[in-house]
């Protein structure tokens, strides 16, 4: 990822922390995949450039989850501890409660940004663990998880799985086509 793409993920980690106080990362990975899945599927952007990866209980940011692990001693970066600086373990009995040292970067996040964030906080906030790992398990995470388990997400299949509208496939599928030209 680059240095733009880890301090807008940093924002709308920190925002979501902000917002839902002290949190499970699980919950956390999960508010984030949604908010990024229906910003897909409605704006034809993706929130967080963050892959996707079909775990067993649900999609999960591959590179926020790196992040995460610094916290508990795991291998350790520049990029990932942009991140992971932010973040604290506050109890250690409760080692999978993460909460943020900082606050958000709000100049990171759009309008629409937070429009999809607060929507998923407020929609999966409070879910139960397994009613939130089983309502992740979209047609995206399917079809990872068909391949092979913790695959990549197609996140074309993300924007699906929230309902984007074939016009708006069309689009995302046109970006993707014209991103792949300036990158060759």
């Amino acid at each position: 990822m680059s240095e733009d793409e880890i301090l807008k993920l940093k924002a709308a980690v920190l925002y979501i922390i902000r917002r839902c106080g002290t949190i499970d990362y699980f919950h956390l990975f999960k508010i984030l995949y949604f908010a990024d899945r229906e910003h897909y599927a409605v704006y034809g952007r993706r929130l967080v450039n963050d892959t996707f990866c079909a775990l067993k209980n649900g999609p999960v940011p591959s590179f926020l989850y790196d992040a995460v692990k610094v916290l508990y001693g795991g291998e350790s970066n520049d990029g990932l501890r942009m991140i992971s600086s932010a973040l604290s373990v506050t109890d250690s009995d409760y080692k999978y409660f993460i909460s943020a040292v900082e606050s958000p970067d709000m100049d990171e996040l759009s309008a629409s940004d937070v429009e999809m964030l607060d929507k998923s906080i407020s929609e999966n906030q409070t879910l139960p663990f397994d009613t939130l790992s089983r309502k992740s398990h979209d047609i995206a995470w399917q079809e990872a998880w068909g391949k092979a388990q913790n695959s990549p997400m197609e996140p074309v299949l993300m924007a699906r799985a929230a309902g984007a509208s074939d016009a708006t496939i069309e689009y995302i599928l046109e970006n993707e086509f014209f991103d792949s030209l300036t990158q060759a």
